[in-house]
């Protein structure tokens, strides 16, 4: 009865061992040595669970965060898109078969970062995710990603740097602006002349009798007379512009979208 029990006793460590180093195969005999467990079918497919995420960094509908956890996500919203998830213990992040380089930027209507892109709006590069500061480092930003808010962007010059901000929207017409043009003007100096005027001034009085009504009239005959010809002489005069210095707009009629730059996931 001992031997026995010494023999269910083997029996039960060796399958035990069997059990704990063993590999696990569906539909093949052989799995590899290599993997815990191997899926195998010529015409068949692997389904992985299928939800509905909140949003990148929101471990729901898990009830926490679980490093490993892969997930294939059915919603489509501002931080998220349909397709393969894998948790990091922090966030959910999308495995993309695309290799977007790091730096690129695009201009999206999303509103917030997501995938790997962020929003660039001036913020510090230390309250970046840790995964991503040696990624904005590495393409020269070491204290802050660029404020993109209300710009354009534009391929920059040698002497620029990578980031540095520009331009106006407005500006101010200068005499410095203006064509080179030269108006003078002098009244004429030269300005002999006369004038006229009849004296129609002159009274006769007729008394017909003594004591009768005194008759005033006017004599029709005119007197001309004529001024002193010495009247040279100049006129100064100033022109104003009218102006207010008003800011002329330069901002072309345009749509507003965000700018976003990718810095890895």
């Amino acid at each position: 009865m001992k031997k026995l029990n010494n023999i269910i006793i083997l029996i039960i460590t060796l399958l035990s061992c069997i059990i704990l180093n063993g590999q696990t195969g569906i539909n093949t005999s052989d799995p590899n040595q290599e993997s815990l467990l191997e899926l195998y079918s010529t015409n068949t497919g692997f389904l992985p669970v299928r939800l509905s995420l909140v949003n990148g960094t929101n471990a729901a509908p898990l009830p926490q965060h679980v490093k490993g956890m892969m997930v294939y996500n059915t919603t489509n919203n501002a931080t998220l898109s349909e397709g393969l998830y894998l948790n990091n213990g922090t966030e959910w992040l999308r495995l993309s078969t695309s290799d977007t380089p790091i730096g690129n930027v695009k201009y999206g209507v999303q509103t917030t970062d997501h995938n790997g892109w962020y929003l660039l709006d001036g913020r510090a590069v230390s309250s970046l995710p840790a995964s991503v500061q040696s990624n904005a480092t590495s393409i020269g930003f070491t204290t802050n990603i660029p404020n993109a808010t209300g710009r354009y962007l534009k391929a920059k010059t040698g002497a620029e740097a990578l980031g540095a901000l520009g331009g106006n929207t407005t500006f101010i017409v200068a005499q410095a602006n203006l064509p080179s043009v030269t108006f003078n003007g002098t009244a004429l100096s030269s300005g002999s002349h006369t004038h006229t005027y009849t004296d129609r001034g002159n009274i006769i009085a007729n008394a017909g009798n003594i004591g009768a009504i005194v008759n005033n009239q006017a004599d029709d005959s005119a007197g001309i007379y004529t001024t002193s010809a010495a009247g040279d002489h100049s006129h100064s005069f100033s022109v104003t512009t009218g102006g207010s210095s008003t800011p002329v707009s330069i901002d072309p009629k345009n749509i507003a979208l965000n700018i976003f730059i990718y810095l890895g996931q």
